[in-house]
């Protein structure tokens, strides 16, 4: 005698869909994790770049930095350097992609009208009729939160100084620079401290703090 055939009972038929879709959305949900966790962390790798590039770039422009006088004031000081809180000017080389040669380099925190600021430099030709500026300002790093720029050096009686939001001698190069900054999101970026290396005339003077 052959056995008895015996089908599916729809209760067996609606308990095997409700395990094929209960494990549907919990394929969906690890997809779903899985493409956000790859999305924050190629935001927080593009981030960590940027920072490093800005980063990079003002630490190489501040070591190249030149005794050259871009202002004459008043007084008829000549002006080599000009430090505040959150703008910065001196006199450095452009790297060679950026068409090279010796010229202004002017840092500012800029307003992006989203809450935040961004850090701007822009470039301006030393000409003997003047300065011209050259280019358009170009963004560093965008969405800071907090930026400030302090000095160290040398004061008039030639004694190391503390660090200064405000650098009060433009005649002269400060021997240090400390950057510090918050941008938004999860990078955090720790005060970078650049020393500045001084021409032959001005280490004689100097001293390392």
């Amino acid at each position: 005698m052959k056995p008895n055939s015996r089908g599916f009972t729809l209760l067996e038929v609606l308990i095997a869909l409700s395990l094929l879709g209960l494990l549907m959305v919990l394929i969906a949900s690890a997809l779903t994790v899985s493409n956000r966790t790859l999305d924050l962390s190629e935001r927080y790798s593009n981030r960590l770049n940027e920072v490093r590039t800005a980063q990079g770039f003002l630490r190489s422009a501040l070591q190249q930095s030149l005794p050259v006088a871009f202002l004459h004031d008043a007084k008829n000081v000549q002006w080599v350097f000009e430090g505040e809180r959150q703008t910065m000017r001196f006199v450095a080389p452009l790297p060679s992609q950026l068409s090279g040669g010796v010229q202004l380099h002017s840092f500012a925190l800029v307003d992006n009208g989203k809450g935040a600021a961004d850090l701007q430099v822009s470039f301006t030709q030393i000409k003997a009729d003047g300065l011209h500026t050259w280019g358009t300002p170009q963004t560093l790093l965008q969405h800071l939160s907090h930026l400030r720029f302090s000095y160290r050096g040398l004061d008039n009686s030639l004694h190391t100084t503390g660090w200064l939001e405000r650098w009060p001698w433009p005649e002269r190069l400060p021997q240090y620079v400390r950057i510090e900054l918050a941008a938004q999101g999860q990078i955090d970026w720790p005060p970078l401290v650049v020393a500045i290396p001084l021409s032959p005339a001005e280490n004689s003077i100097g001293a390392t703090p």
